[in-house]
């Protein structure tokens, strides 16, 4: 009889859990792109929750009109953590970001935080953004 008991409890906890996850609240990021220039284009919006795949392998890629001013983008349904964010307004709309024949981009970009690196891109800790419940950033662009 007692060889029961823990397949009973194990069932009661994996209930118990399963409330609690259905019970999570989704945290909504609200981004603020202000353009600092009115530059037309489709604005490209990538969501990152980890530093490996970074500026590589987005866990949300987004296309939003933008038309100069400032252009407000929601995701929603995320969970709390720490995530970072890249952009850029694709101007010739070839969804991608053009750059010079030195590497430098040639479209307004930017990153959370307002973040920037030196020589090269910011790291996912310098774009990182802490997200819990609602959350709001801006992101200004050239």
């Amino acid at each position: 009889m007692h060889r029961y008991a823990a397949p009973a409890a194990l069932a009661t906890l994996a209930v118990a859990l399963l409330g609690a996850a259905v019970s999570t609240h989704a945290a909504t990021l609200t981004v603020d792109v202000q353009q600092a220039s009115a530059t037309p284009g489709a604005l490209m919006i990538a969501l990152y929750d980890q530093a490996s795949p970074w500026l590589k392998k987005p866990l949300r890629a987004l296309r939003q009109v933008a038309g100069g001013g400032t252009t407000t983008v929601t995701l929603s349904d995320l969970p709390d953590g720490d995530y970072a964010i890249s952009l850029f307004v694709d101007v010739n709309g070839n969804g991608r970001l053009d750059t010079n024949a030195l590497g430098a981009p040639t479209e307004p970009y930017g990153f959370s935080n307002d973040a920037s690196g030196s020589y090269g891109p910011p790291s996912f800790d310098q774009a990182r953004i802490v997200v819990q419940g609602d959350t709001r950033t801006l992101i200004r662009l050239p």
